[in-house]
């Protein structure tokens, strides 16, 4: 399964997958075909692909909302972020989720695209109610595009805000 937008593929990663990009990176891309755009993972996205592979070995039927989703450009063929669902819908239908695009193809929209993707697919089923995503309190321009995408802030403490894309927006 992969989603599909005017510029990007996203990709759900399968455990096997998720392991190799903490062991070998390079490898990743090439066994999905892709251009190596960087040889290994930040600190954060390597404890974050472990901490997703953990995930869906435990529950492996739900491992597209429990993994990272490679964000892949259609043009230059390479993984150019990741973003991740932190679980199925809880109890409220709240679905979490975290992302990150390289710092080279920022500012170009691809954040929103993705976005929209994602949420598109995940409002599908049916208890899925909001979407909620955790933001440093200084990541200016991550406050900015979920404010462009309809999210609205709900909670804030000295290091987070706490933003809810709601269904029915």
């Amino acid at each position: 399964m992969k989603i599909e937008t005017k510029r990007l593929y996203l990709l759900p990663l399968k455990a096997e997958q998720l392991a190799l990009a903490t062991e070998d990176y390079v490898q990743l891309q090439r066994d999905l075909s892709l251009t190596s755009a960087e040889s290994e993972l930040d600190e954060e996205m390597a404890y974050a692909m472990k901490v997703r592979h953990r995930k869906v070995l435990e529950d492996p039927e739900n491992f597209l909302w429990l993994t990272n989703w490679a964000i892949i450009s259609q043009e230059d063929t390479c993984i150019i972020g990741f973003i991740m669902l932190k679980g199925c819908p809880n109890e409220a239908g709240e679905v979490i989720v975290g992302y990150g695009i390289d710092e080279k193809y920022r500012r170009r929209g691809y954040a929103t695209e993705v976005i929209h993707a994602l949420t598109e697919w995940i409002f599908q089923n049916p208890q899925a109610t909001s979407i909620i995503a955790d933001v440093e309190i200084d990541n200016e321009a991550s406050h900015r595009l979920l404010q462009s995408v309809g999210a609205i802030k709900y909670k804030e403490d000295d290091e987070l805000v706490w933003w809810r894309i709601s269904r029915n927006r």
